[in-house]
């Protein structure tokens, strides 16, 4: 007597059975079940706690049921190699970062602020890693110039790796001790030799002045011709700020020499060379008094007369 057997398929998501199946088959038959599972979603076991699948089972009165699972993914939001959030996602659901705003620490080129995560936040389907992404702008610094005292002439500010311009005027520095200077460009505080580098930082840049020691005229004279005579005897001598110079004043026959025009008395003196100066050498005539007296008025009288 032939004898059939019914085998019953049933496929169960979570809790909610939502498709079943069966099959009549005879007696001593073989039947290869399958349980498949929808996109994002995955084969856990069967009712009689089996977890083959495709499996092989014997003809008989009995169900078996398949049960499934929703994929569940793992989701980490990082910044760099640092992880800031971990959490586990079920299958098409679309993640969510719940953290502090990453950041990035600004270096001497950039400022960094945060721009969304890569990949694109999108529902899961995988195990993913999304990764803080920024966006970078030049950092600007300040670039100070200053005058050869300290005296601030110009400040700007200027981005990273531009090369910083003056606008200012063009900087003096005054003649002294019978020394003139002329502008000859900027150099780094801290630098050795002139110039004006790409911005990587802030900087102070401080005038640099050539110099050139100037040179003076004294001149000496008298002020009454055929008085006296002066040394140098070209009337003139010539040096630079600090040198000394021997002057000196000869008087004519029957004049004295009285003093220089600057007051000092000494004929013969060292002046040291401060500057163009004139030093004029002034003389007086020597004069006598020649009295002649007669012993008696009433004998004879006297006169004196210049020849």
């Amino acid at each position: 007597m032939k004898k059939f057997f019914s085998l019953v398929l049933a496929t169960i998501a979570a809790t909610t059975m939502v498709f079943a199946e069966s099959l009549t088959v005879d007696c001593g038959t073989s039947v290869q079940i399958t349980a498949t599972p929808k996109t994002g979603y995955h084969f856990v076991r069967w009712n009689d706690n089996n977890t083959t699948n495709p499996r092989t089972v014997e003809a008989a009165d009995v169900t078996y049921t398949a049960y499934f699972a929703i994929n569940q993914y793992t989701i980490r939001f990082m910044n760099g190699s640092e992880v800031l959030q971990t959490s586990t996602v079920n299958h098409g659901v679309i993640p969510s970062y719940t953290g502090t705003t990453p950041t990035k620490a600004s270096d001497a080129q950039y400022d960094y602020t945060f721009d969304g995560w890569n990949p694109t936040i999108s529902a899961a389907t995988q195990n993913q890693d999304y990764v803080a992404q920024f966006a970078q702008s030049l950092r600007s610094y300040t670039i100070t110039f200053k005058n050869y005292d300290g005296t601030i002439l110009y400040s700007n500010d200027f981005e990273y790796g531009t090369t910083p311009t003056y606008s200012g005027s063009t900087p003096t520095r005054p003649t002294e001790a019978g020394v003139e200077y002329s502008f000859a460009g900027w150099r780094k505080e801290g630098a050795s030799v002139n110039g004006i580098n790409a911005v990587d930082g802030e900087a102070v840049y401080v005038a640099q002045f050539s110099s050139t020691s100037l040179t003076y005229t004294i001149t000496v004279g008298v002020q009454t011709a055929g008085t006296g005579s002066v040394t140098p005897a070209s009337g003139t001598a010539s040096g630079i700020y600090g040198t000394a110079v021997n002057i000196s004043a000869t008087p004519a026959e029957c004049y004295r020499f009285v003093r220089w025009s600057d007051g000092d008395t000494n004929a013969s003196r060292t002046v040291t060379i401060t500057g163009d100066a004139t030093y004029t050498a002034i003389f007086e005539k020597i004069t006598y008094t020649i009295t002649v007296e007669s012993d008696n008025e009433t004998m004879g009288t006297v006169s004196v007369e210049q020849l």
